[in-house]
């Protein structure tokens, strides 16, 4: 049943925050310990639960225990409650039991979830365990879960977590023998462990403080890769009007709901993380859009439309989660190939000539730079390359030799050419 329950928890932490641990092999295979770490939000137990080869045992603020569903699972944890409104040598005495039997527990020294996601005073209490047990402290920083899940809202939004497990505190057995008692020494060795846990935690929430005054800034104008649109739609004009396969109504409306939304977000409408994304997702979603009008004008046939959209969706979702600059770049290669594939289909058709150039310049992107999930790009584009060469065999490769150059040509000239972001910075 815990194995059970650890793996939900890693299967949730993966899908919802990709949580990344490091430092998993500190938690000491054997042996009493002491897990302590910052305390941001209530995921935080669950976080170092999820991954411990080893039972844990928790102190817990025993208010939880009294909510139906977080109850039952704290309970299922082994934690034990602590009330925090006096000095609880009940539930200390319990975890030194644990400590004594040679096993883990893990607390908090904030004593309660972060108000700010920076550590404020601390509890001795960690400090006092090891001590008396002469056992090592493993500290913890968990980054991210306070952008996740703060102390201010009622439910968790998805943000990326990560959770480094420091390399332990190792007491010296006879200075814990001399200085047992000496209320300096617990102070000392809990200021220790602060320091270890902020070298992680303090860079991590200026880099967020950071991102979200990036997401406070005004809109951007229009971005190159934006105005791409604009040239194709000039394009299609001619064989639109000159062979009147397609009404130009069809390629109108989409191109004024999206520079019309370009325009609202300019002017309008409030910025923030949403905005930002919703802009940035505008323009591959315009590509999809415009997929069955440009073939049907341009009467060019590019197969598995649904497939396309699916790979589509797979190459840009780990963008999510990296930053601004990545996505910029990585969104100007994607729009200029997609673009330019319809204009190789004119003098080479090719059923899946788009789908080729596409996924060769996200596997090049992916591969150089290296983003965020990089792997989970690569990973995904191989499955399909081999999919589509299972089902079609040669033909999947017949005739897509210049769409795979497109999506490698598009990568040199990210490489190449440097563009300023409105804001001043080169991407």
């Amino acid at each position: 049943m815990v194995t059970v329950i650890k793996i939900l928890f890693q299967m949730i932490f993966r899908l919802f925050f990709t949580v990344e641990y490091y430092g998993i092999e500190n938690i000491p295979k054997t042996g009493a310990a002491v897990l302590a770490g910052n305390h941001p939000s209530y995921l935080d137990p669950a976080l170092i639960y999820a991954v411990s080869e080893r039972p844990v045992r928790f102190l817990a603020w025993d208010k939880i225990f009294t909510i139906p569903l977080l109850g039952l699972i704290v309970r299922s944890f082994g934690a034990i409650p602590v009330n925090l409104s006096k000095k609880d040598s009940n539930a200390f005495e319990q975890a030194m039991k644990v400590l004594a039997n040679g096993d883990l527990i893990a607390l908090f020294p904030e004593g309660q979830r972060s108000q700010q996601g920076y550590m404020e005073k601390l509890k001795s209490g960690a400090a006092r365990m090891a001590i008396f047990n002469k056992c090592p402290i493993v500290p913890i920083t968990i980054t991210g879960a306070y952008e996740a899940w703060p102390v201010t809202r009622f439910l968790p939004r998805l943000r990326k977590i990560t959770v480094k497990f420091h390399e332990p505190i190792i007491l010296d057995k006879e200075e814990c023998e001399r200085r047992g008692d000496d209320h300096n020494f617990f102070d000392e060795i809990t200021e220790k462990w602060r320091d270890i846990v902020d070298t992680r935690l303090v860079p991590g929430l200026k880099a967020q403080e950071s991102l979200n005054r990036h997401f406070a800034r005004p809109a951007s104008h229009l971005r190159i890769f934006e105005a791409v649109p604009i040239g194709a739609y000039l394009i299609l004009l001619f064989p639109i009007l000159l062979f009147n396969r397609i009404s130009l109504i069809w390629l109108t409306l989409p191109m004024l709901a999206y520079y019309g939304y370009i325009v609202l977000d300019i002017l309008v409408l409030k910025q923030g993380r949403k905005s930002k994304i919703i802009r940035d997702l505008a323009s591959p979603f315009l590509m999809l859009s415009l997929y069955p009008i440009i073939v049907k004008a341009l009467a060019v046939k590019v197969t598995a439309f649904e497939s396309l959209v699916v790979l589509t969706i797979g190459i840009c979702l780990p963008y999510y989660w990296t930053n601004y600059y990545d996505t910029q770049r990585f969104l100007r290669g994607l729009v200029m190939t997609y673009y330019l594939s319809f204009a190789i289909q004119i003098l080479k058709p090719a059923e899946f000539g788009l789908h080729w150039s596409i996924t060769v310049f996200a596997l090049g992107y992916a591969l150089y730079h290296r983003s965020l999930f990089w792997y989970f790009q690569a990973i995904l584009i191989a499955l399909y390359g081999a999919f589509v060469y299972w089902i079609m065999g040669d033909m999947a490769i017949y005739n897509h030799y210049f769409y795979a150059l497109l999506g490698i040509l598009a990568n040199i000239y990210i490489l190449i050419f440097k563009f300023t972001a409105h804001d001043g910075r080169v991407v």
